[in-house]
């Protein structure tokens, strides 16, 4: 399947301004993050926008871009409720710590709203007639991904306004998203590498009626080894692994690690990146069946 970058480019940073806005709303629960509150309510609009532009330009023609919105069952109707609630929390967010640190069920409710936005965006992928997608191991990956993108900017947020409280957890949490994402990433691999499908001689793709399809079972056996073990493997050194070590090294530091922390940021997108590009690769439809 050919890979869309918009839609690549949405979930990326959608998951990352979830992953801000909740871990921003965990430290105003502990009592902490009142230096970065205003930084990163900013920074979840920027990419929350910048997501949102994303999308727009996948459906191509302005006169289309409201017409996937017609029915409350669709994925596409479901993440907009939820981006556009998402949105109006964060503006109570915004208001109610105006003048201090956010109240602590104003915190709750950023938590809340961000993990329902971050299940919706995975559950649009739960297709059955895509069955590399539907696995409860892709939201374990996009929780994973969302939790250490959010860390590793609140991390350098907290680190750029000296904010002494936060930067340790912020650091704990970047190393222990790091992990889950490997983890995530690595059983995704074992899994995707177990899957058969029977084939059909009249299958066909109908958009290339001339050209065979591919075979899943071949694809799926190509992540650790193969056609699609570099970017799988990118996306698990840069998406998961060197977030963890640097995570895990800086541990028990008491300095900020400003440079360590934007590597991590960068490293967790870039794997993001690399992982849904391996997605969209593997996102063959079983046209016999389906």
């Amino acid at each position: 399947m050919e890979i869309q970058w918009p839609l690549v480019i949405f979930t990326l940073c959608v998951c990352l301004a979830a992953g801000i806005f909740a871990l921003q709303g965990l430290l105003c629960v502990l009592g902490k993050g009142e230096k970065t509150q205003k930084s990163a309510v900013i920074t979840t609009l920027v990419a929350l926008v910048v997501g949102g532009a994303a999308s727009f330009m996948h459906l191509e023609h302005w006169d289309r871009v409201f017409n996937g919105f017609g029915h409350l069952s669709s994925g596409i109707t479901q993440e907009l409720i939820g981006i556009v609630v998402m949105v109006v929390v964060l503006i109570i967010f915004f208001l109610v710590g105006r003048k201090g640190l956010a109240p602590k069920w104003a915190g709750i409710l950023a938590m809340l709203v961000s993990i329902a936005v971050v299940a919706l965006l995975t559950t649009s992928y739960m297709m059955p007639a895509r069955p590399v997608w539907s696995t409860p191991l892709l939201y374990l990956f996009y929780f994973a991904q969302a939790f250490v993108g959010g860390a590793a900017v609140l991390w350098i947020l907290s680190a750029l306004t000296k904010d002494e409280q936060s930067t340790p957890l912020m650091i704990k949490c970047t190393a222990i998203g790091g992990v889950i994402v490997l983890i995530s990433l690595l059983a995704y691999g074992a899994l995707a590498g177990t899957m058969q499908f029977a084939q059909f001689g009249s299958a066909f793709d109908t958009t290339n009626p001339t050209v065979l399809p591919p075979d899943p079972s071949a694809l799926t056996g190509q992540l650790f080894t193969g056609s699609l073990a570099l970017p799988f493997w990118l996306a698990v050194v840069f998406g998961g692994l060197i977030p963890a070590a640097l995570g895990i090294f800086k541990w028990k530091g008491e300095q900020s690690a400003l440079p360590m922390a934007a590597i991590c940021i960068i490293c967790a997108l870039a794997g993001g990146l690399a992982f849904r590009a391996v997605l969209y690769m593997l996102g063959f439809t079983v046209v016999a069946i389906f």
